[in-house]
C-alpha cells in the first residue's frame, strides 16, 4: 500500500511493477526477520519458552512465538508493498486465523512442559495433552474458517467460479466446472488438508520449509502468468485478473521462510511451531484454489499430501486391526525408525539430516515437474 501511495505521488513507473514490489517484499521480510529473530530467540531462552526437552541430537529450542513473529513481519511487509484486493484479504484472513489456532497449541505445549519439569505431569501425559485445542475441535475450526472464507470468496471474487485446471489438458479441451455444492467443499477441504499436511511435515526442523517455498514459488509463477492476458492465452491457461496482487504477499512469506532457514542451519536455534506451520498450510491451500491449480496440489505439494495421508492411514488401520501400518506416523518418522534399525548411521542427527535433505531435493524436482505440466504439457 505504501509503495502504491509513493507511486501515485511520484509517478515512478517502477513502483507500479508487481515484480519490483515482490522483490522489495521478499528482501524486506527477510531483513526484518534477520533483525528481529535474534532478540526474540534471546527472549524465549531467557524465560524458557520452549516445549522441547534436552536431547543429544539438538539443544533445547524455543517454540511459542516463532509463527507469530512471521505473521507480524508479513503484515508489516504487506502494508508497505501490497495493493489490497479480495485475493489478498482472503489469503491474509486464512493465514491469521489459522496461525492463531496454532499459537494456542504452542502456548499449551510450553505450559504443559513446565508441568512436566515441576513433576505435576508425566512425559507420557504430555504427549496426549500438549495440544491446547483437541484434534477434533481444531479440525472443526479449520473447516469452519475455511468454509466461511470459501463462501465469501465465491460471492465477492468474480473469478472464483468453480472452474479448475486439470493436469495434461488445455482449458480449450477440458475446463471442468464444479457446481457451487461441490466447489465450496473442495475449496474448504483443500485449505484444511494443507493446514494439517504442513503441520504434520513440520516434525523435523526445516522439513516443511523448503516444500512450502517451492509451493509458494509455483503459485507465484502461475499468478504472474495468469494475470497477463497475452501470456495466459499463449499458454492455454485461464486469465485471472487481479491475481498478480498476491505476488508481494507470497514474496513476504518466502522472505521470512528464508530467514528461518538461516537460523535453522544445524544446530538449529528456533522451530516454527504450530503457529507457523498451520497458518502457512492454510495460506498455501487457498493460493492453489485461487490459481485454479487444486488438482496440481498432489504433484507440487506431494510431500504435504503424503504426510497427511500417512496419518489418516495409520489411524484408520490401527482402529480396524489394532496394528500399525507404518512404524510411526507421519511418514518421515517411519523413515526415521527404519533408518535407526538399519544401524548404518552414527546418531539421530545424521538420520534427520538425511531425511530432510532428501525431502528438500524431492520438493524442488516436484516444483519443476509441476511447472512443466501446468505451463507446457497441454
Amino acid at each position: 500500500m505504501l509503495i502504491e501511495l509513493i507511486h501515485r505521488t511520484t509517478g515512478l513507473y517502477v513502483l507500479y511493477s508487481r515484480l519490483f514490489s515482490t522483490g522489495i517484499a521478499t528482501l524486506m521480510s527477510f531483513s526484518l526477520a534477520m533483525l528481529l529473530l535474534p532478540p526474540y530467540i534471546s527472549f524465549l531462552r531467557k524465560y524458557h519458552l520452549s516445549s522441547e526437552f534436552n536431547s543429544k541430537d539438538r539443544p533445547v529450542e524455543p517454540v511459542m512465538p516463532a509463527g507469530i513473529l512471521f505473521l507480524i513481519i508479513v503484515t508489516i511487509t504487506t502494508i508497505v508493498t501490497v495493493r489490497i484486493n479480495s485475493y489478498v484479504i482472503s489469503g491474509l484472513v486464512i493465514y491469521i486465523f489459522f496461525g492463531v489456532i496454532g499459537a494456542i497449541d504452542d502456548i499449551a505445549k510450553v505450559i504443559n512442559k513446565r508441568k512436566v519439569m515441576q513433576g505435576t505431569l508425566s512425559k507420557l501425559d504430555f504427549q496426549y495433552k500438549a495440544d491446547g485445542i483437541s484434534s477434533t475441535l481444531r479440525l472443526a475450526l479449520y473447516i469452519g474458517i475455511s468454509l466461511v472464507v470459501a463462501l465469501v470468496a465465491y460471492v465477492y471474487i468474480p473469478n472464483i467460479n468453480g472452474t479448475i485446471n486439470l493436469p495434461f489438458f488445455s482449458i480449450f479441451k477440458k475446463y471442468p466446472y464444479m457446481p457451487f455444492w461441490l466447489f465450496i467443499p473442495f475449496m474448504t477441504l483443500t485449505i484444511s488438508v494443507l493446514a494439517n499436511g504442513v503441520n504434520f511435515t513440520d516434525g523435523f526442523d526445516t522439513l516443511a520449509t523448503v516444500p512450502s517455498i517451492t509451493c509458494l514459488i509455483f503459485v507465484g509463477i502461475i499468478s504472474f502468468i495468469s494475470s497477463n492476458s497475452t501470456w495466459s492465452t499463449y499458454l492455454l491457461i485461464p486469465h485471472i485478473l487481479g491475481l498478480q496482487e498476491l505476488l508481494p504477499l507470497i514474496g513476504a512469506v518466502v522472505g521470512t521462510l528464508l530467514a528461518y532457514l538461516w537460523f535453522n542451519a544445524p544446530p538449529s536455534t528456533i522451530i516454527m511451531g504450530d503457529s507457523g506451520s498451520v497458518g502457512l498450510g492454510g495460506f498455501i491451500g487457498i493460493l492453489f484454489v485461487f490459481t485454479k491449480a487444486g488438482f496440481f496440489l498432489p504433484i507440487v505439494g506431494f510431500i504435504f499430501m503424503l504426510e497427511f495421508v500417512s496419518v489418516i492411514i495409520q489411524i484408520g488401520y490401527f482402529k480396524m486391526t489394532r496394528k500399525r501400518f507404518f512404524l510411526m506416523a507421519p511418514i518421515h518418522h517411519h523413515f526415521q525408525k527404519k533408518m535407526e534399525k538399519s544401524g548404518r548411521y552414527a546418531d539421530g542427527f545424521q538420520i534427520k539430516s538425511k531425511i530432510m535433505w532428501r525431502f528438500h531435493i524431492l520438493s524442488v524436482l516436484l516444483l519443476v515437474f509441476g511447472l512443466v505440466i501446468f505451463l507446457k504439457v497441454r
